[in-house]
């Protein structure tokens, strides 16, 4: 019985010593594990400065009783952000690893611009030097994601894209940066994605600067 009584105590004293908090200003001050470093990784998009500072709450706090509800309540609210790994290094640090999600276009759409991922989430737009020669979409992304998919297994590069605008009856014309355009048919473009590479890089086809699909089983050039 006295063991027991003993083995209680000692877990009063030790939850008492990991909530201790001799000044106000620090919540949640330890004594027990105090994480005194963290380090994030893997942020590229994301201002890390400002991440830092909302992270910051976590100093001096138990790293034996880690907040991991809070840091990803954190972390959410970055749109750029779409995973995070958490590591608890003993004694006093921690290691977050950040997954982002990276866009392949922006859109423009009603004056309004988005960043697009290719599973078409939305992302709050603002200017990064590591995006700024994104494709860019004019007009609704509907099925925008089927396209960037077509596009990826017929291994045509995004990086020769300038802009894709969508048209209301279904179809996509297709933009390049050698100002070049590819009028997609509405539907089963999937052929013409994948014989496109080898007519843009055909000589014969040099001069031209439009290569219209629109019509069942025709190439119109112009």
């Amino acid at each position: 019985m006295i063991k027991e009584n003993n083995f209680f105590l000692l877990i009063f004293f030790f939850i008492i010593f990991t909530t201790y908090n001799p000044n106000e200003k620090k919540n949640n001050f330890s004594i027990f594990f105090p994480i005194q470093k963290i380090t994030i990784e893997g942020t590229y998009a994301v201002d890390l400065i400002k991440l830092k500072k909302d992270l910051e709450f976590l100093r001096e706090t138990s790293l034996f009783f880690l907040k991991e509800k809070e840091i990803i309540r954190v972390t959410n609210s970055y749109n750029f952000i779409s995973s995070v790994q958490i590591k608890k290094k003993y004694p006093n640090s921690i290691k977050i690893l950040i997954t982002e999600n990276v866009p392949v276009v922006s859109e423009i759409n009603d004056k309004k611009r988005y960043y697009l991922t290719k599973d078409g989430k939305k992302i709050k737009y603002m200017e990064l030097e590591a995006f700024k020669n994104l494709p860019v979409i004019f007009g609704n992304h509907k099925n925008f994601s089927l396209l960037i998919k077509q596009l990826e297994i017929s291994n045509f590069s995004l990086n020769k894209i300038k802009a894709f605008y969508y048209f209301d009856v279904g179809r996509w014309d297709i933009t390049l940066k050698d100002n070049r355009t590819i009028k997609l048919p509405e539907k089963n473009y999937e052929k013409v994605l994948i014989q496109i590479e080898s007519v843009l890089n055909n000589s014969s086809f040099s001069k031209y600067k439009v290569f219209d699909y629109r019509i069942k089983d025709q190439l119109i050039l112009q």
